[in-house]
């Protein structure tokens, strides 16, 4: 009789369950790592607009003078891009190519705050560029991503993007790593050792975070195919990781002439536990002979683990410390110095202080004869008008040129327009010896020029490009001064 009670008792709990709704048996949480991760995030991606220097295709807008001219014709139309904090302070990481001609950037947040922003420092060949926007409160924290620490990226693991595609801010695509390594060439313009990804990439996605399920950031969405569906681009972490850097020390050697005069890098140290989990140390790697940093007798090895008490994981974390000091300043670096070779005793930690001094501007004349052996003129308001809108007063335009110099050994003309020095848009005297400065002698350079030529009663101007190799200088550079 038990028995018989028991096997009702049972049959009637099993039909209780079975005649609930599916819904109220079984319930999964909706929290997936996906929602996790974008939550993650969301807050630190911004969507970047403004306004822009574009080549005009449509005769219906041209002016009357402008149908009997094959001059170029140009005009501001409106961008659209992504990206994300990469430091609390309000500096931002996009591709260099979605704000490149940028004339105004605008960065709006996730809750529809609006913030003018500056260009920075930007790379067109690793197509990165860093942009800086200023809080509405005094002192307030931006939010930040977290960027991976590198490690193995393994085919077929779950990957995010967060960007603007199309203008609809804050969207979420999910995809898989489909490849790595590889290169693309796009306007010709290679981007190598690209990840390559399936989640959903659309115009106004560059520049925005690619992330991983733990949600951190594993690269930057910069690219996609046109021809093709589902199949996207990303420039690796790694390569973000060491071209910031490079970005923000030309930047505040040349731009901002701080005389500081030591390369600083990531280091790797030998007792690192994993490969998956590498343990990030910032070292001097090099140090300008008559610098402050040989002055202040920082030495190559250093590792540095603060500035001005802020500890640095990082040398971007340094760079960016580095960037908010001014001229004049004191600032202090925490370092540990190893000791020499052959003595086994622990790295000794020491203090070092130093007072940021101005350096002195470079002679852009003097550097171009020097360099390239052409001697340079600054372009007047008349003769900019033979190039229409693709020169100005003020531009560069080659006064003559050595015999048997690079320039003449490369074709270069007298009359021709200097445009840039490595993709790098060089507008006067001034910032062409900014450029010309960093180069060594020997070194490969690429000159993007214009050249006007009469047409009969038309002007035509051509733009072109010339690599050559620099000769050496018989001065010191950094000793010349423009007067």
């Amino acid at each position: 009789m038990k028995r018989i009670y028991l096997c009702f008792s049972v049959f009637m709990i099993v039909s209780f369950f079975v005649s609930l709704p599916l819904s109220a048996q079984t319930k999964y949480s909706r929290r997936t790592p996906v929602v996790e991760a974008f939550e993650k995030n969301k807050d630190a991606v911004v969507s970047i607009t403004g306004k822009q220097i574009v080549r005009q295709t449509d005769p219906f807008f041209w002016d009357f003078d402008d149908w009997f001219s094959l001059r170029p014709k140009f005009r501001e139309a409106p961008f659209l891009g992504s990206g994300f904090l990469l430091d609390e302070r309000g500096y931002v990481v996009t591709n260099a190519h979605v704000v490149e001609e940028a004339t105004e950037i605008i960065v709006v947040m996730s809750d529809q705050q609006e913030y003018q922003a500056k260009k920075i420092a930007a790379n067109r060949t690793a197509d990165l560029a860093l942009l800086k926007i200023e809080p509405k409160v005094p002192g307030k924290k931006f939010p930040k991503v977290t960027l991976w620490r590198g490690g193995e990226l393994w085919i077929g693991e779950t990957v995010l993007a967060i960007g603007n595609p199309y203008g609809y801010q804050h969207t979420l695509t999910e995809g898989i790593i489909s490849a790595r390594h590889r290169n693309l060439e796009i306007e010709k313009r290679t981007f190598e050792d690209l990840i390559q990804i399936s989640a959903p990439i659309n115009p106004g996605n560059s520049g925005g975070p690619l992330i991983n399920i733990n949600g951190e950031v594993i690269g930057v969405n910069t690219a996609i195919r046109r021809a093709a569906q589902g199949i996207g681009f990303a420039i690796p972490i790694e390569q973000l990781c060491r071209e910031v850097p490079k970005m923000l020390g030309v930047q505040i050697e040349t731009q901002l002439r701080i005389d500081f005069g030591a390369k600083v890098v990531d280091s790797f140290p030998k007792e690192t536990p994993t490969a998956a989990d590498p343990k990030k140390q910032v070292k001097i790697a090099t140090v300008r002979a008559e610098s402050a940093a040989t002055k202040a007798n920082l030495k190559k090895e250093d590792i540095i683990t603060a500035v001005n008490g802020t500890p640095v994981h990082s040398a971007i974390d340094f760079y960016l410390e580095l960037l908010e000091h001014k001229i004049g300043s004191q600032i202090s670096f925490d370092i540990l110095r190893p000791m020499k070779p052959g003595i086994k005793l622990p790295s000794r930690p020491q203090k070092i202080t130093m007072v940021l001094k101005a350096r002195p501007k470079p002679n852009a004349a003097y550097l171009a004869k020097e360099l390239l052996g052409i001697k340079i003129t600054s372009l007047s308001k008349r003769a900019a008008a033979n190039f229409g809108r693709l020169a100005q007063e003020g531009n560069i335009q080659v006064e003559s040129v050595d015999w048997s110099s690079p320039a003449h050994n490369a074709g270069i003309e007298k009359g021709d327009i200097l445009v840039a020095v490595d993709n790098a848009i060089v507008k006067n005297k001034e910032e062409l010896g900014y450029k010309l400065e960093t180069l060594e002698p020997g070194q490969l350079v690429t000159l993007t020029l214009s050249r006007a030529r009469e047409r009969g009663w038309i002007i035509e101007v051509v733009q072109y490009e010339r690599t050559l190799r620099t000769r050496s200088p018989q001065k010191s550079k950094t000793d010349q001064i423009n007067l």
